[in-house]
C-alpha cells in the first residue's frame, strides 16, 4: 500500500497528552505568543518561562497538545476545570484547533473556568463564540504584566 502525501496538506490535528518531550515545543509557543503581542509586555525572559515547563507540570495539570504533521501546533494546561493557558503556534491558527481543544477539556469537566487578557479581543470572541460568559466581579487589574484579566467560565448544560 502507497500513501500518497499531497504538497502542502497538512494531517488531521491529534489531541494527545504532554510527554516530557513537548515541553519544551509548549514553552516555545508562548514565548514566541509573546514576542509578537505588541500590548503584553515581556515580564519573563524565554528562559525563565521555558524552566516552567518541568516534568512536575505534567503531574499538576492536564496537558494536552495538538499535534499536526509530527510538530506540537498548540497545547493546552488544566486543572480542576481552571484552564491555565491554551495557545496556539501562529502557522495554526484559525485552523479549528483551540476549539478541539476546548471540546476535548470540556469533554472532561462539568465546568471550565479561565482567565483572559482584556486587550485579547480575538481570543474574547472566540471564548465567547465557544459558551463562556464573563464574570464582571473577577476582573483583575493588578496584574504582572499590567493588562488586566477577565476570568471567564462555561459551564455544561444540565
Amino acid at each position: 500500500m502507497t500513501i500518497e502525501v499531497v504538497q502542502g496538506v497538512m494531517s488531521e490535528p491529534v489531541i494527545r497528552q504532554a510527554t516530557v518531550a513537548d515541553l519544551p515545543a509548549c514553552a516555545q509557543i508562548i514565548n514566541d505568543y509573546i514576542d509578537s503581542t505588541d500590548w503584553l509586555p515581556r515580564t519573563k525572559p524565554r528562559a525563565e518561562i521555558a524552566g516552567l515547563f518541568t516534568p512536575e507540570l505534567l503531574d499538576k495539570r492536564t496537558m494536552l497538545v495538538v499535534e499536526v504533521d509530527r510538530e506540537v501546533a498548540a497545547y493546552a494546561s488544566a486543572a480542576d476545570g481552571f484552564v491555565y493557558a491554551i495557545y496556539i503556534a501562529p502557522r495554526h491558527r484559525n485552523a479549528g484547533i483551540g476549539a478541539k481543544l476546548l471540546d476535548e477539556l470540556k469533554s472532561r469537566y462539568q465546568q471550565l473556568e479561565l482567565t483572559v487578557f482584556e486587550l485579547n479581543d480575538r481570543a474574547r470572541r472566540f471564548y465567547d463564540r465557544e459558551g463562556f460568559s464573563e464574570i464582571p466581579e473577577r476582573r483583575d487589574d493588578n496584574t504582572e504584566e499590567g493588562v488586566p484579566t477577565l476570568l471567564m467560565r462555561w459551564r455544561r448544560a444540565a
